[in-house]
């Protein structure tokens, strides 16, 4: 093999290895996740000293499993087969290696087309959801801080919103009614992690919250202003899986052509 072929190699082990690994991982803690949910939360809570997962709703835990295991799942299949078609020299694992990536590329762009071409569904569709996990997982207490209110909670404190278009999405959740706040203290203006006008989460006014700006609409604007980062991370992921294929693709070739050399060779040399 050419140097050229060998760094080739290396490098595909390399990177799918560390995919490998990573696939792994995520398949196993969704796997744990699923069969013995509380075993990993009590492991967990442990670890940091807190009982966040615990106080999790079973239906974000199990959502959360089921990524997990897709993700994992797909990761860990598709590195192994990267992995060993390198490290074994298999023009068949190789090609399906290229093959899997080229539709995962595939996918995306159809999935960036599809969002660009239905950006007025996708937009409602996503705040639909977002507004459904206020609706059914937001905690009303402040001793219930489980993953999606602590989400939800970092997301207003930081980008000095409230709701998904506005403080009125609180409404939804009837458990938060109940408390006779009107909105969490995240979407209150704070001094020194304290909140300027204590009678906010009653009374939100425009001088001491945020309650009026939506979250979604925040979240665009961040990204519109981070828009070179976000293009760049895009076109890394998408440079990254296309050198992949071409490296893959390019190993198969160089594979290929020394056993059809050597075949050629012994047919005429028998004759």
């Amino acid at each position: 093999m050419t140097c050229v072929s060998q760094c080739a190699k290396y490098f595909l082990c390399f990177f799918n290895f560390v995919f490998f690994i990573a696939g792994g991982a995520a398949l196993t803690v969704g796997i744990w996740l699923f069969v013995d949910r509380s075993s990993f939360t009590n492991l967990i809570g442990k670890l940091d000293q807190s009982d966040f997962l615990n106080q999790t709703d079973a239906d974000v835990i199990q959502m959360i499993a089921y990524i997990l295991i897709l993700a994992g799942a797909l990761t860990f299949i598709i590195s192994f087969l990267g992995y060993c078609g390198a490290m074994f020299e298999s023009r068949c694992l190789l090609c399906v290696y290229g093959i899997l990536i080229l539709l995962v590329l595939i996918l995306e762009c159809v999935v960036v087309g599809l969002a660009f071409g239905l950006k007025g569904d996708v937009e409602k569709g996503t705040q639909d959801f977002l507004k459904s996990t206020i609706a059914k997982y937001y905690a009303s207490s402040g001793d219930k801080a489980d993953t999606v209110t602590v989400a939800w909670d970092g997301i207003m404190s930081k980008l000095h919103c409230c709701g998904v278009e506005n403080f009125r999405d609180f409404s939804e959740n009837r458990n938060w009614t109940i408390t006779g706040k009107t909105v969490p203290d995240a979407c209150c203006i704070k001094e020194n992690d304290v909140l300027k006008d204590p009678t906010c989460p009653i009374n939100p006014t425009a001088s001491n919250s945020y309650y009026q700006t939506g979250c979604y609409q925040a979240m665009m604007t961040a990204i519109e202003e981070n828009a070179a980062i976000v293009i760049g991370v895009a076109a890394t992921l998408v440079f990254v899986e296309v050198l992949v294929i071409i490296l893959a693709l390019y190993l198969a070739c160089c594979y290929w052509r020394p056993q059809h050399a050597c075949v050629d060779v012994s047919s005429r040399q028998a004759w």
